[in-house]
């Protein structure tokens, strides 16, 4: 079952996905507090409040850590560099993919690039970061312990203000575009959570947090005591 939760989180239902035996030499790849790191994937339209969502995460909870990507836009008013996003210049950018730092990336509206980073966690920290549905699917490809959350919109008369708010003329439609397709996107998430009102989405999604750390710690707790018993045989 690929999408566990939907705008309410039914936290005794929350129970599931399984994490596989591993031997203890492969065990060492682990962080350095034995357990597999989660990436917890937000996605969302243009104006769902990902950022805002994210900032009040990594606030209240400081196990959390972003890891924060690459754009070659200028920052908004109130962004950090190095927190919002990492400003760099198209001539900059490349370079990054050509090294090998960049790990995906799109020219999401046309006007400009966005990347995420090869490198994503902080020893000892799960991460959160922002993608789109592609970035998403390449990052479960290639990490086995990743959470998508979808961040719904509360009306599309409120989305469409959000962007128009925040849209240039010349990029305004690439925007409802890309809106309209990550929405078609949605439903493959593990958790859409609707963002009607901040505080509680916030309280929603570190609900999510909170039981997929709980699965993620059980399953292992579980995993080392089959392994112990395998040992004793």
């Amino acid at each position: 079952m690929t999408w566990r939760g939907a705008v309410e989180l039914d936290l005794s239902q929350a129970w599931g996905r399984s994490v596989p035996y591993q031997r203890q030499d492969e065990r060492e790849t682990m962080t350095t507090d034995k357990v597999e790191p989660i990436l917890f994937i937000f996605t969302g339209p243009s104006g769902a409040g990902k950022g805002s969502v994210m900032r009040a995460l990594l606030r209240d909870d400081p196990t959390l850590r972003k890891v924060v990507t690459y754009t070659t836009r200028s920052p908004r008013e109130g962004e950090v560099d190095g927190f919002d996003y990492r400003f760099v210049s198209v001539q900059q950018f490349l370079q990054l993919v050509e090294q090998g730092k960049i790990f995906e990336y799109e020219n999401v509206y046309r006007d400009h690039y966005y990347g995420s980073p090869r490198e994503l966690f902080v020893p000892g920290n799960d991460g959160i970061i922002e993608l789109d549905y592609k970035g998403r699917i390449k990052y479960q490809e290639r990490w086995r312990q990743v959470i998508s959350i979808f961040l719904m919109p509360p009306s599309l008369d409120e989305l469409k203000k959000r962007i128009l708010s925040r849209s240039h003329v010349a990029n305004l439609s690439a925007r409802l575009d890309n809106a309209v397709e990550q929405l078609r996107h949605a439903k493959s998430y593990d958790y859409v959570v609707k963002n009607d009102d901040l505080d509680q989405c916030v309280a929603r999604v570190a609900d999510i947090v909170r039981v997929e750390r709980l699965r993620r710690d059980g399953r292992y707790q579980l995993d080392e005591m089959i392994h112990e018993l395998q040992d004793e045989r």
